[in-house]
């Protein structure tokens, strides 16, 4: 699955749910999207600190994550563009989504975790 799949043909989303490792349950390890159409999963992979995207998968060693995601926001919404970001070193550490309701959300994969921004235009 890519970024295009999902702005082009995954409809409105309709829920979001976050998932942890039971020892840190503190951090978000994966973003499930469940949209109209499709969805899919965001995943922080511990070896490299990179950020994944792939349809849905059975998340194995996680545990529901009851912590509200950014993404809130956006339910009901269409996605208007999706941007995948690679760091200096090469790594691709990053996404980001605009949806078409005007809001702008990036994940960031730190210390294998997936850390949540809004984004705002100044």
């Amino acid at each position: 699955m890519n970024l295009s799949d999902l702005v082009e043909g995954a409809g409105k989303l309709e829920s979001v749910e976050s998932f942890s490792y039971p020892e840190i349950i503190e951090d978000i390890q994966v973003i499930r999207l469940n949209f109209h159409s499709m969805n899919c999963d965001i995943y922080a992979i511990q070896e490299t600190d990179e950020i994944r995207l792939q349809e849905s998968m059975a998340v194995e060693g996680v545990v529901v994550n009851k912590r509200s995601t950014v993404f809130q926001a956006c339910v009901g919404s269409e996605l208007l563009w999706a941007w995948d970001m690679t760091n200096n070193q090469g790594f691709s550490d990053a996404l980001k989504f605009e949806f078409k309701n005007g809001v702008s959300v990036e994940l960031v994969v730190v210390a294998s975790s997936i850390k949540q921004f809004h984004v705002k235009e100044l």
